[in-house]
């Protein structure tokens, strides 16, 4: 089963249900981008990060889904955007592409992690820097969400926070790491 090819329909309304944009709101303070910057929301969705970012940023929304990278094209944007459908272990990008990049509740969908976080760390441009917003699975909402998932046929990679540091600490980024709630945090990455 294609999970988000089921729940594209429903998709924007599930996480407005949840205040899933209280969280997208913080995490965009803490990208803080400057006018002409360029970002990669990887795994980005139906592109609900963009409604925090300022217009001046260039940004690249890649998803392996044309469901949800469909209902991303119908939104009316404010920032220049390109849409491309992509696995995060294989971006067709360039090398340094990015100042930032943004993987928001979406790394624990990849089948292949470390081939992802190797990839980030290519097309992300010397001085640039990661933002990995992902769910603590040692707490019961994680673990509610994880057990969801897999019923779903998703992968359900969930990384506690120093597992995670440690991964992309060993694709030569400098990790800083921060709680949002109990249950979520941010992961910050340093070229």
């Amino acid at each position: 089963m294609d999970f988000f090819k089921w729940a594209a329909p429903f998709y924007d309304l599930a996480m407005k249900l949840v205040g899933h944009g209280s969280s997208l709101k913080e995490l965009s303070e803490r990208i803080n981008p400057d006018p002409g910057d360029k970002l990669l929301d990887l795994g980005g969705g139906t592109g609900q990060l963009l409604d925090y970012l300022p217009a001046e940023v260039e940004v690249t929304l890649a998803d392996s889904s044309e469901e949800m990278l469909a209902r991303a094209r119908r939104k009316s944007r404010k920032q220049k955007v390109d849409y491309l459908k992509a696995r995060g272990d294989n971006l067709p990008l360039p090398d340094d592409s990015f100042d930032y990049i943004v993987v928001a509740d979406a790394l624990h969908h990849f089948e292949k992690v470390n081939e992802t976080i190797r990839e980030l760390e290519r097309v992300l441009k010397p001085g640039g820097r990661l933002f990995i917003m992902e769910f603590n699975p040692e707490t019961l909402l994680t673990r509610f969400i994880s057990r969801a998932e897999s019923l779903a046929g998703e992968p359900a990679n969930f990384y506690r926070p120093e597992e995670l540091a440690k991964l992309i600490t060993d694709a030569g980024f400098d990790p800083g790491l921060e709680d949002l709630s109990s249950s979520l945090y941010i992961l910050q990455g340093s070229k």
